[in-house]
């Protein structure tokens, strides 16, 4: 009797084991990082959605986290597409401080350096942790991801998802399941050398992909039974493709990354690899083609995803917690700031502008840090929202202040003063609370040495103190008929002083007294016989304007300038005289890539009898009148108008064309009729924020062509500063 019962039990528990599963399976999706690579990740997921797949897992490294984050919080494939392809991912890794968002105080100064270094305690300059700050990344993956303020437990998105990073320290992985999710994917993105190394309370983190670049075990640890993984990384090169700084440095991480997926990717189910071979890791300007590569691979394993699902004894979901994925308005009831060292957190409000028990969408935050970054005394400043069990909100800023002590080197060129090297040491905050010392040592076709003291009081709106002083020695060149036919020395040194007011982004004024002296070596063309020294000093007011987009290849904005000067003291001044000197330059867009520019430039002494003593204006040039060379003509009156049209094509080359006219003479040009003398000219340059470059070619009246070649931030600096 037991003989016969036995193998009856034993055959009834095997047919329930069989026709029952003990458990519904799980369904986790891996996303590897891979750069730009990664928004493959998005086209497979449209075939995946098609064929009736959905995950009750998502685990995402470095891009594949990004795009996992999306998906977790409940977008849909095609969503998430349109959210990517209307974010400016090139852009976000160009932390450049825009022109038109600086205070008006801050454009007292021209921009410069092709290399900036912080200096560390013993002033010694440091070599940067990596190629971009990442401080846009911050703020638009802070907007991408807003709506997960709501929960601090990733468990309860309407996916569960998980990320991870490496400990830059220790080397270990992190598993990200909770807190801020915008913080969680900043360090799983932080690609070595080339994103800043992200810190989340004292830790420092980068890539996910260096510990793990498909991170299965996650989705393991989560419950996933089956793992479907889309692998996107970039294969190693080969040795004809290690060609330069970039190629090494990604093929040295790709090393690491290689081996770990090796090792992880058995633990998949079914593997996606999209053949994205024609794409780079930095190819952010294909992302269309990159994601139509991904469906169009997933569409070629269709057979295989068919089988994988039948496969699958259950995809059960059940993951019910309430999510508002368009979530945008937060009610914040607290500000509080982090990472302060010596700005004050009234001082850090005053930058935002943010105010407490106040309503604000992402973007309204994320714009307030972008305004308060352009202040030039934060790295990095970047929001958290953390959500209150009453359904408010409390704002956490975390900033990193920029440190107190730079130094910039400036290498340019231009067809008058030739080559130029400059070394440029400031100092923010750093003598005075709310200062500024600016220094310059530059040797080359020209020499000086500039000191430039400003302190303020006030940040958008306020006074301030000046004390400049200046040392420089020039080489200027007389010519016949566009040929130099000898040149002379100048060494002029002095200071000027002042006080003024600024407005926020509508104007700055100062009145201001000076002294210099001026030592010539020679004459000056078509003014003889000028003393070999001089010394003026006096008083005069100065007024500056702008509101360009861009300084150098402006398309959009104004830019006024204006500067009297009187000497009337003759024990402290050889000459008695009155002098203006004003540019107003005006650009108005037509189209998407063509604007329009007018400009009226003017100089004189008015009527003062020292056109044959002192030294007149120089108005050549490419920041004059483009049918001379710089030093090639000068008068103590001058007058300069002209026209154009400009374009900047793919952000990068720029061209324009216009003409000029000109007159000029030892008596004033307004009150006297004169003789315009006209050119044409065209223009062609290269954006570029290290060396931006220039090339003018101008014909005039009777057919002799000037060419006018500027490499680099060839301006002069200090030009509001002078009197």
């Amino acid at each position: 009797m037991v003989k016969t019962t036995r193998p009856f039990l034993l055959t009834s528990i095997f047919l329930m084991i069989a026709l029952v599963p003990l458990h519904a399976q799980k369904l986790g999706y891996a996303l590897s990082g891979g750069g730009a690579r990664g928004f493959a990740h998005i086209g497979v997921l449209k075939v995946l959605e098609e064929e009736g797949i959905k995950p009750n897992y998502i685990a995402g490294s470095s891009i594949g986290a990004i795009i996992g984050a999306q998906y977790a919080i409940g977008y849909n494939a095609a969503e998430i597409e349109s959210l990517c392809l209307n974010i400016d991912w090139d852009g976000m890794t160009r932390d450049v401080h825009k022109r038109p968002e600086l205070y008006i105080g801050q454009k007292r100064w021209t921009p410069y350096g092709n290399a900036t270094f912080e200096l560390n305690e013993a002033w010694i300059p440091q070599l940067p942790s990596s190629v971009f700050v990442g401080n846009n990344i911050n703020l638009e993956l802070f907007k991408l991801v807003a709506p997960a303020s709501q929960v601090k437990d990733f468990d309860m998105f309407p996916i569960p998802f998980a990320c991870n990073a490496t400990n830059l320290v220790t080397g270990k992985p992190k598993t990200f399941v909770s807190g801020s999710l915008m913080q969680a994917l900043r360090a799983s993105m932080s690609i070595p050398s080339l994103v800043k190394p992200f810190e989340i309370d004292g830790q420092i983190y980068i890539d996910g992909g260096v510990s793990q670049n498909m991170p299965i075990n996650l989705l393991h640890e989560m419950g996933s039974d089956k793992v479907i993984g889309i692998k996107v990384n970039s294969t190693l090169r080969n040795t004809g493709q290690l060609n330069n700084l970039v190629e090494i440095l990604d093929q040295t991480i790709n090393i690491g990354i290689t081996r770990n997926l090796s090792e992880s990717i058995n633990g998949c189910d079914l593997v996606i690899e999209p053949d994205l071979s024609r794409f780079s890791s930095t190819d952010y300007a294909f992302i269309p083609d990159i994601i139509a590569v991904g469906e169009k691979s997933a569409r070629e394993q269709l057979s295989a995803i068919r089988a994988f699902k039948a496969c699958l004894t259950d995809i059960s979901y059940s993951n019910k917690s309430y999510f508002d994925k368009n979530l945008d308005s937060f009610f914040v009831t607290d500000i509080s700031i982090h990472g302060n060292v010596h700005i004050s957190p009234v001082k850090v409000m005053e930058y935002l502008g943010l105010e407490k028990n106040k309503a604000y969408s992402a973007n309204q935050i994320s714009e307030a840090c972008r305004f308060a970054w352009n202040s030039q005394v934060f790295s990095s400043i970047y929001p958290v929202l953390d959500r209150l069990d009453n359904g408010l909100y409390t704002l956490h800023i975390h900033i990193k202040e920029r440190d107190r002590k730079e130094i910039a080197l400036n290498l340019s060129y231009n067809s008058d003063d030739k080559l130029n090297a400059g070394i440029v040491l400031s100092l923010n905050n750093y003598v005075l609370k709310n200062s500024r010392l600016l220094s310059e040592l530059k040797l080359g076709g020209k020499n000086e040495l500039n000191v430039d003291y400003v302190k303020n009081f006030g940040e958008q709106w306020g006074a301030y103190y000046r004390i400049f002083g200046y040392l420089n020695e020039k080489t200027i060149y007389n010519y016949e008929d566009h040929h130099k036919v000898n040149s002379f020395s100048s060494i002029d040194i002095g200071f000027t002083s002042g006080l003024g007011l600024f407005a926020k982004d509508i104007a700055i004024g100062e009145f201001f007294v000076f002294s210099n002296r001026i030592r010539l070596y020679s004459d000056i063309s078509q003014v003889p016989e000028l003393p070999r020294q001089t010394v003026t000093s006096g008083f005069g007011i100065k007024q500056y304007h702008e509101s360009l987009d861009d300084f150098v290849f402006p398309s959009k904005g104004l830019r006024i300038i204006n500067r009297f000067g009187f000497a009337r003291n003759v024990e402290l001044s050889d000459y008695i005289y009155s002098s203006y000197h004003g540019k107003a330059e005006a650009y108005l867009p037509l189209f998407k890539t063509l604007s329009a520019d007018v400009m009226i430039n003017y100089g004189s002494y008015f009527n003062s009898d020292v056109h044959d003593k002192l030294d007149p204006y120089i108005f050549g040039g490419s920041d004059g009148f483009l049918g001379y060379s710089r030093y090639e003509v000068s008068a103590p009156h001058y007058q300069i108008v002209g026209g154009g049209f400009s374009s900047l094509l793919a952000k990068r080359l720029w061209l324009s064309l216009g003409s000029q006219a000109l007159r000029y003479g030892d008596s004033d040009v307004w009150g006297e009729q004169k003789d315009w003398e006209l050119c044409i000219y065209a223009g062609i340059g290269f954006q570029n924020k290290m060396l931006p470059a220039k090339l003018y070619l101008a014909i005039n009246e009777a057919g002799r062509f000037n060419s006018q070649l500027s490499v680099g931030y060839d301006f002069d600096i200090f030009q509001f500063s002078r009197k």
